[in-house]
């Protein structure tokens, strides 16, 4: 493939990772990035192993805290599974976009532009990286997730008792993240139906959770309290062979958070998106792209049901325990080698 013929809208995980992967096999990229880093986002910020292994092999992994699984929760009853192999990454948002961003600057063929708005002008491939809420949805739409989701997030310190684990507490409205962020601060992520949302839902959670409130002492929040809707989207094609266009990331589909599976796939989608890309068959990834986003889904339908209220997540939890690792086997499966049939 000749040089200089490839434009990537959004400088986020996916955009940077894809030129960066681009970049180091000689192909010239355009990065556009409408933001100045660092910037807060609004996000669970948890990395599943395969994502850390995805990302470990492409550019190597940031100095951040790491997590060996979950610790589920749902009124008195509790459950800790570890992951089947790997460990978890939390990146804070801010830091964790910020360091990409600069590796894909640093790396040759990139030409990364930081604050610059994409106004269309294009070379030969163009990559949508730019979210949820792409602008390339236009040509390849985005199908809403359901249930309706909305999320909330904050950093926070004053949280007594935090490990090395992703703590996830299941309550009525949905679901409340905690996990450590380094330096005794921890993530605050609260997902909620929309039928149930409230501005102030993340307060009222930390007084409706006793568990949780038994734990907080002089609690102070870190940074602003950011929110995102809707959560999820399903793309069924995420690549458009006669425009020479390609979607990567959240923009190629977004499941609901539940999975915390986001960054990961981004990753793990990114060597098949340079591929693509450098070889001209758009369709495996394609292929591999959408049958990546359909195991995240069926996952996040059955947790959704699992803890569509805090009584049936206490019963799962009691009842079902033993269950627990089998989730994280599927969550965090290994991936079959690229040269294998799609």
């Amino acid at each position: 493939m000749r040089s200089a013929d490839v434009t990537i809208v959004g400088g986020g995980p996916a955009g940077a990772a894809l030129a960066i992967a681009l970049g180091r096999q000689g192909v010239r990229v355009e990065l556009y990035e409408k933001a100045h880093y660092p910037r807060l986002k609004a996000c669970g910020e948890g990395l599943l192993p395969h994502g850390v292994s995805a990302l470990r092999d492409l550019v190597g992994l940031p100095n951040v805290p790491t997590v060996r699984g979950l610790r589920l929760c749902a009124g008195p009853e509790s459950v800790d599974a570890d992951f089947p192999t790997g460990h978890g990454l939390v990146v804070r948002r801010d830091r964790f976009d910020t360091w990409l961003f600069n590796l894909a600057a640093a790396t040759p063929n990139v030409d990364a532009r930081p604050g610059t708005r994409y106004t269309g002008a294009r070379a030969e491939v163009l990559v949508g990286a730019d979210g949820r809420g792409s602008m390339f949805h236009r040509c390849l739409p985005a199908v809403p997730a359901t249930p309706r989701r909305v999320g909330l997030s904050t950093h926070a310190v004053g949280v007594e008792g935090v490990t090395d684990r992703v703590e996830v507490f299941f309550h009525g409205d949905g679901e409340l993240y905690l996990a450590p962020t380094g330096g005794g601060e921890v993530l605050m992520s609260a997902l909620f139906d929309y039928r149930h949302f409230r501005p102030d839902g993340m307060t009222r959670l930390l007084e409706r959770i006793p568990a949780l409130r038994a734990r907080t002492r002089r609690l102070e929040f870190t940074t602003p309290l950011l929110a995102s809707a809707p959560l999820g989207s399903f793309v069924p094609r995420v690549v458009d062979k006669t425009q020479r266009l390609l979607l990567v990331g959240d923009a190629a589909g977004a499941p609901d958070p539940i999975v915390g599976d986001g960054l990961a796939l981004a990753f793990a989608s990114t060597q098949d998106a340079a591929l693509a890309i450098v070889s001209g068959d758009f369709g495996a990834y394609q292929r591999r792209r959408l049958a990546r986003g359909a195991k995240a889904r069926r996952l996040g339908r059955l947790m959704l049901a699992l803890s569509r209220s805090e009584r049936r997540g206490a019963w799962f939890l009691r009842h079902g325990a033993a269950l627990v690792p089998r989730f994280l086997d599927v969550a965090v499966a290994p991936e079959p080698s690229r040269h294998e049939p799609s």
